[in-house]
């Protein structure tokens, strides 16, 4: 009992810092560099870029003439980011441009003259006619290709589709198409996720009606032509637009939350693991522009005859062979809505920007209500609840679980600066931003 008062009596969870600098609502927010460094964007399209260690900002430009939606690391040095000016872009920052090639000067102090940016390798445009952002996965395992190929999810111009791009190439690759059996609204947020256990790539979607949706991309990609993704499992866990979701590391569980109070957890079903070396990619050999969706059935197959041709019989023979179709693919099972495997229903509505750590353990959403809340992956239950804005917190990030060898590759000037990166690296961040234009930083278990 005395246990249980002195931990009721215990003083509230402060910040270990709060970074000021964006004159608008915080959009996004992105732990990078093994941690040493953060990404946050605000809705008037600026980047700034963080040093965790000291708290202070090493680059700073306008990426976007629209809100930041979202951030993704490529690689050590490549940045994506996607605004709602229509456009993804990838730059490139590297650590030179951290010595003041770029402007530290951040927006909340004047800075609207002309600043120099990093070198941008990529800009794509794209659909944003809402708020939900891309995301994006290596096209190969990287542990066993050199290819470091990505591919970027985001919605298409068919607010109820979602497109697949391939980068560096910036091929539309795989087209995710819209569900049949159920009406699902647009596309509110993505997840493109790898399956440790086949190795195959997952997209993860939710939609404006509460439903969310899992679909399977081919083995193989092919060069030439669009792909169809398969549904492979489908639900409807809440009665308001899903806001945010995210997947475990092992890519088995999922979680959505929604504008209503509830937080599901889905467990994906089991999928095939087709054998290296076998092509999925193309039912097309030679078209470029007919998906397989549409191939059709040679009809000179279906006319016995013997007898030579003649006439104008004659001359279409004589002419250049037609494409080869391959047979078309067996229909796909019809996927029904199934339950998730938990819920929860949390009495708190507006849960989004739900983030899962990179150990599986916990995940973080930011509140409408201006809380961040931290909960169980397993039991789904609350286990931390962080207060210092006074309005809604939109972005919240998790920094990554480093071990001290993963931790140890740094460069700095001396031993002692060495030990406090390594240090900084190895504390359990959790970042969020919020409508108030500052980002909240607090270490937690």
């Amino acid at each position: 009992m005395a246990v249980e008062r002195q931990i009721a009596t215990l003083p509230p969870a402060q910040p270990t810092a709060i970074l000021r600098g964006h004159a608008a609502h915080i959009h996004s927010t992105l732990f990078v560099r093994q941690n040493s460094r953060l990404l946050t964007g605000d809705a008037d399209g600026w980047v700034v870029f963080w040093n965790v260690q000291t708290k202070r900002p090493l680059a700073v430009w306008p990426a976007h003439d629209g809100p930041i939606l979202g951030f993704a690391q490529w690689g050590e040095a490549n940045i994506i980011t996607h605004g709602r000016d229509n456009r993804i872009r990838i730059w490139r920052l590297e650590s030179d441009d951290e010595a003041g090639k770029l402007s530290s000067t951040l927006p909340e102090d004047g800075n609207r003259q002309v600043t120099p940016k990093p070198w941008l390798l990529h800009s794509l445009p794209v659909n944003t006619l809402n708020f939900c952002s891309f995301s994006m996965c290596y096209q190969y395992p990287t542990s066993i290709a050199e290819d470091d190929s990505i591919f970027v999810a985001l919605p298409s111009t068919d607010d109820k589709v979602i497109d697949v791009y391939s980068f560096p190439s910036e091929l539309l690759k795989v087209r995710v198409p819209r569900i049949q059996t159920v009406e699902t609204g647009m596309v509110m947020a993505v997840k493109l996720v790898r399956s440790q256990a086949t190795q195959r790539i997952l997209l993860l979607a939710g939609y404006e009606g509460g439903v969310t949706a899992a679909f399977m991309l081919a083995e193989e990609h092919s060069n030439t032509g669009i792909e169809t993704a398969q549904l492979v499992y489908l639900s409807q866990p809440h009665s308001q637009p899903i806001l945010s979701l995210d997947a475990s590391p092992d890519g088995d569980l999922y979680y959505t939350s929604s504008a209503d109070a509830v937080i599901a957890k889905h467990r994906i079903p089991e999928l095939p693991h087709n054998p290296a070396g076998v092509d999925n990619s193309s039912d097309v050999s030679t078209s470029k522009s007919t998906p397989s969706l549409f191939a059709k059935k040679n009809m000179s197959q279906d006319k016995p005859g013997t007898s030579a041709p003649s006439g104008l019989s004659s001359l279409l023979a004589s002419s250049a062979p037609l494409p080869k179709f391959r047979p078309a693919p067996p229909v796909q099972p019809l996927v029904t809505p199934q339950p998730p495997c938990r819920t929860v229903d949390t009495k708190h509505a507006g849960q989004q920007s739900l983030r899962v750590r990179s150990d599986g353990r916990l995940f973080v959403t930011g509140g409408w209500d201006s809380r961040i809340r931290i909960y169980s992956t397993k039991t789904l239950k609350e286990v931390a609840v962080l207060k210092w804005h006074k309005e809604g917190v939109y972005s919240t990030a998790f920094a990554e679980i480093l071990t001290p060898e993963e931790a140890g590759h740094c460069k700095a000037v001396n031993k002692r600066q060495m030990e406090r990166d390594e240090q900084t690296r190895l504390k359990h961040w959790v970042a969020a931003g919020a409508k108030d234009g500052k980002v909240s930083l607090w270490e937690i278990f």
